[in-house]
């Protein structure tokens, strides 16, 4: 074999792989994968197209809000929301001094330090209550009741000794 023979088989061989090379891109530009590999698809696969299921990213919240509302716990949700936004809704100072008790069947119960501070918040009872229904609904809470400060309890046992009480406690 001479050099030009050698030549000659090099040309058809580059020729050969040119043709098969324009047969592949006319077969994936027909196709519609044109450039899947640079997209990291492989040569077989098509692209799918995107549709809005269930599988699809969504928002944490909205997600939260549909599961509360599934379980049926979203007046639970807003009682939770109350507790820890109380000191933003009446300011820090109030709720040094004033917090919650209990919600119940629409109703907010506070728990007061001192006399004085449930006198004053059984006045500023329904700016209260707009506030506290601006924040969890009117549904959630409908009325507000404010209690003062516990009296201590003397009972420090099953039984009790009929009299007037400790009467030398406060001297």
């Amino acid at each position: 074999m001479n050099d030009d023979d050698a030549t000659n088989d090099d040309d058809k061989r580059a020729a050969e792989a040119e043709r098969m090379a324009a047969r592949a891109l006319r077969r994936a530009s027909e196709s519609g994968t044109r450039g899947s590999r640079a997209s990291g698809q492989r040569s077989g696969q098509q692209k799918r197209r995107r549709s809005s299921s269930s599988r699809d990213p969504q928002e944490v919240g909205s997600v939260l809000e549909g599961f509360l509302a599934e379980q049926g716990w979203e007046s639970t949700s807003a009682i939770a929301q109350l507790t820890a936004s109380w000191a933003e809704i009446v300011g820090p100072e109030v709720a040094e001094h004033v917090a919650i008790e209990s919600v119940g069947d629409g109703e907010l119960h506070l728990r007061a330090d001192s006399t004085a501070w449930a006198t004053q918040m059984r006045l500023l009872s329904d700016s209260i209550l707009a506030r506290v229904q601006g924040v969890v609904g009117s549904e959630s809470v409908a009325s507000v009741s404010v209690r003062g400060p516990q009296a201590p309890s003397w009972r420090a046992g099953p039984r009790v000794v009929k009299g007037r009480g400790p009467r030398d406690t406060y001297g």
